[in-house]
Order: C-alpha cells, then structure tokens, then sequence
C-alpha cells in the first residue's frame, strides 16, 4: 500500500519530466524559466512535506526510506547536469565539475548501499542532519540558477562551494556509517 508520503515522493519524480522540458525551452522563451522555478519550489516543498507527513502519520514505510532519497537524488542529479550544459541552458549555468562531484558521490553512495545490502542483508538509511542540509543545499544551487541573473555571481558561486563542501562531507560521513556497519 502506497502511503500518502510516498505518492509524494513519486509525484517528485513525475515532475522530473515537466521540468527538463521547460528547462530545454528557457533558451526559445524566458518565461519557462519561471515555470522551472516554480516546479522546483514545489519539489522542494514536496521533500520536506513527505517525510514530515510519515512521521506524523506513523507512516514510515520500507518503500518510502528508499524512495524518498532516490526521488531526491533523481531530480538534483538531472537539474544539475542539464543546468550545466551550454547547449541547453543560458547562463549562469553550473560548471560541470559541480555535477561532477554531486554525481560522483551519489554513484558511490548508492553502490555502496548495494553493496552492504548484498553482505549484510541490511542497511541504515537513515538520514543524518549532514544529508539533509546537502540535499536543502543542492535544491538552493538549483533554485539559484533557475533564478538566473537576478543571483550576482560572488553569491552563486558562494552557494555552489558551500553545496559542494556540504555533499562531499555528508558522502563522506555516509561512506563512513557504511563502512562501520561491515
């Protein structure tokens, strides 16, 4: 049965869609830009909203400890990449090392989890405060390119450094938790 937080979770991930097709159409007519910023603010709420809902409700489910996390990692690697790419989006526009690392520590996060799950039979997916604020942070980096211009670059690259560090430190300390749970 599909819980009221998890059918959040995946409405996150049906909103991918809609979002990479205004984010590929801002070059042709700005106003997309908008409706990106919009679809992104909601999921950005929808995060916070489903894990918050399943605590309340008592509704912590299997499913929605690997979904949510998954709907998270879906939607920013995806942002992050297309938002890197010259081809498809104006500036400012991440520099490709920052999809880089996000992607690289996501990788290694979810083969890492395969893997203790292969040998161990189980996994500790709980988050920590540290994976909560990189998420926020990254759902931030986002936000404030969407935002384009109106973000003066000292502070977008100011925001893009402290979402890097924050991802690199919670991949680390999740690296960490998995090792110790061998």
């Amino acid at each position: 049965m599909l819980t009221l937080s998890n059918k959040i979770s995946l409405g996150r991930i049906c909103c991918i869609l809609p979002l990479v097709f205004c984010i590929t159409q801002v070059q042709h007519n700005n106003h997309y830009r908008y409706i990106c910023l919009f679809i992104m603010l909601i999921i950005g709420l929808s995060d916070m909203l489903d894990g918050y809902i399943a605590r309340k409700r008592n509704e912590v489910t299997k499913l929605g400890v690997y979904l949510d996390p998954f709907a998270d990692k879906l939607v920013l690697v995806i942002s992050c990449i297309i938002l890197s790419s010259d081809r498809i989006w104006p500036e400012p526009r991440f520099p490709i090392w920052i999809p880089m690392i996000i992607v690289c520590i996501d990788l290694l996060l979810i083969f890492g989890t395969i893997a203790l799950l292969l040998i161990t039979g189980r996994v500790n997916c709980r988050p920590t405060i540290l994976g909560k604020a990189s998420t926020f942070l990254q759902i931030i980096a986002v936000i404030s390119v969407l935002v384009g211009n109106h973000v003066p670059i000292p502070a977008l690259t100011t925001i893009w450094w402290v979402t890097v560090a924050f991802t690199f430190v919670s991949g680390l300390f999740y690296m960490y938790r998995g090792v110790k749970q061998l």
